[in-house]
This record gives C-alpha cells, structure tokens and sequence, in this order.
C-alpha cells in the first residue's frame, strides 16, 4: 500500500525502562488512531518484543512508531533498527518462541501473526532492520442490507495411513464478503500439518489483505517447514465477483451453463522462495458453481457426476465427490462454492 505518514515517534532502547516506556506509547497511539483495545494491546506486545530483542541482542537500538493513513485505512507502522550482530538463521527466529514474562518471546514468527505485514532486512555484524505495519479493518456497514447468496461446504480427510491432516480449508464471511482457502502441506503426516496449520492460521486472521499480501504473509508463517500449496478465492456479494488467487497445484474449476473455466496455476511452494501468486478477477454467473480441490482428489471425474447432485447443498456435494475421487495415498480436500437456493 502506498502510504502518506502523519508524524514519527522515535526512541533510543538501552534499559529494560526504555521498552516499557516505548510499549506505554505504542498502546497509547494504538488507541488515538482508532484500534479497539485487543488491536492496541497486540501492538503493544509486537512493540515489547521488537524493542526488548534490541536489548537483549544488540544492546541497543532504536524503535520508532509511524501513524499511517492511504487515504482509505488508517494503520501504525513499527520499526526496530540496531548495529548488532544480526540474525543467523531467518528460519529459526520465525519459529514462534514462548516467554512466561509477559512478551511474544523470540519469534519473529508472532510478530508476522499479529502484525498486516513484516519485512526483515540482517546481515552478519552489520544490524537488522526490521518493518512491521499493521492496518485498521473497521467492520464496515454495508450501504444496503445484504444476505449471503452463496452456499458453501467442505470436506477433508488424511492419508489413511495418518493420524493428522497435511490438509486444510478455510471458510470466512464479512461484510459483503466470502473468502474460502484450500491448503495442503507438501507431503503428509505431521510436518505436512504443521505446515498447512501455520498457513491456515494466518489466512484466518488477515483474511481481510489484499490477496497477495495474504500470501506473502502466510509464505512468512511457513518458513522454517516444508511449505504449502495454497488456492484462495474472495467472493464479493455486491459487485458478484471473485478475486481468485494461487501458488501450486490446487485445482479450481467454475462450471455453469455458459462454459466451464479451469484457473490456470503457478508453480511454487508458499514458503519457499515462492513465486508471484498468480491473482485474477472474474464475474461470478449466476447458477455457477466452483470446485476447489487439492491433489489428494483425482481430477480425472466427469461433469456429469457434478451434474447429478448439483442440486444439493455444497457440503454434501463436498463429502461426496471426496468419498468418490480421493485417491488413497495422500490427504485429501474438497470445497465447494454455489449459489444458495431453496434455503439452502
């Protein structure tokens, strides 16, 4: 987001007084630019974090709070710069950390959790700059009362020789708006769900960013585990489009009476030295029904077994074309997208 700032606020870290006095102003300012009390006290604890590792690391630093306004959000921009001796290993300080002290640890990986956007520019013996923003999603009232036209439902499963889901999807709803997510870790078994899990995580908490910043973010959570592949589409009910998204070999397709549309897919790992998300725009045709699914399932079924239970609400739609086409080496996940009818 291009951004015009409204006034810096710096300050010189070198005593433990200095981060509370700095995590004091950060809540204060937090809350003058209009973030509820949970907003403001994740800022705080990002700002504690940041400013407390500036101590502990480098000796010193400085940590400087930047009101933001882009004309449409209002945000708060957090940066902490010192001369240490930089981070080692990115990988290893996104691993989330623990604290019973009452900060984050030393994760950078729960700065990226409650911050919008994270940047970390380190270099051995020379410092770290790290820039983290975090933006001002009020909830909106829509202009004319708007009910949710679309159905949707999924189904997921593990490889039948597991115990936990390399799998997941995700379903959200606001204002006038429906995202849905398939993800899918690469492999199976544990490391494949701790990698989907940090994704899914992400997705879910900023499911309100512009698409590639979802994905730039959930490419942060997953460093340091094998990554994911991930499918996202935005369903604006007003403006009956979709804002499709994707890196990796999620299938989506859109059938309806007109024509059928595969989206194409970029190859790439999220989270690992992934590759521009390829993000589209589409009219969403009334009567049209989206099929999301990840490689678990195969894609070898025919329209014509869509066709014959089409009339049915998405998440039996889901379940049975999972239960028909998943394939017995892999996790697998369906989810489906329709245009709510007959109460459904």
């Amino acid at each position: 987001m291009d951004t015009d700032t409204l006034g810096k606020e710096v300050f010189f870290i070198s005593s433990p007084g200095d981060v509370t006095a700095v995590r004091r102003q950060a809540r204060r300012l937090a809350g003058e630019i209009g973030f509820d009390t949970v907003g403001a006290e994740e800022i705080a604890l990002v700002v504690s974090e940041l400013s407390s590792n500036l101590h502990k690391h480098a000796s010193q630093g400085v940590i400087s709070l930047t009101p933001l306004d882009d004309g449409v959000l209002k945000g708060l921009k957090v940066e902490a710069t010192d001369h240490g001796p930089g981070i080692r290993d990115l990988n290893e300080a996104f691993a989330d950390g623990y604290s019973s002290s009452g900060t984050l640890g030393d994760g950078l990986g729960s700065v990226n959790r409650l911050m919008d956007s994270l940047e970390v520019f380190s270099e051995e013996n020379t410092g770290t700059h790290i820039t983290a923003k975090k933006w001002l999603y009020h909830s909106t009232v829509v202009a004319r009362k708007l009910e949710n036209p679309y159905d949707i439902g999924g189904a997921s499963r593990s490889h039948p020789g597991m115990t936990v889901n390399g799998d997941a999807f995700l379903i959200k709803h606001w204002a006038g708006h429906s995202l849905v997510a398939v993800i899918d870790g690469v492999g199976h078994g544990q490391f494949a769900h701790k990698a989907s899990t940090s994704a899914r995580k992400y997705v879910d908490d900023h499911y309100r960013q512009p698409m590639e910043e979802l994905f730039m973010g959930a490419a942060r959570a997953c460093r340091g585990t094998r990554g994911v592949v991930m499918a996202v589409a935005d369903f604006d009910w007003e403006r009956g489009t979709l804002t499709f998204g994707s890196v990796g070999n999620i299938e989506t397709k859109v059938y309806n009476a007109a024509r059928d549309k595969m989206f194409s897919v970029r190859r790439g790992i999220v989270g690992l030295q992934m590759p521009k998300p390829r993000i589209i725009e589409e009219k969403w045709d009334k009567g049209s029904l989206l099929v999301m699914f990840s490689d678990g399932v195969s894609p070898h079924w025919k329209p014509h077994e869509l066709s014959l239970i089409a009339h049915q609400p998405a998440a039996t739609i889901a379940r049975r074309l999972l239960i028909q086409n998943a394939r017995e080496h892999d996790d697998a996940t369906m989810l489906i997208v329709k245009d709510r009818i007959d109460g459904h």
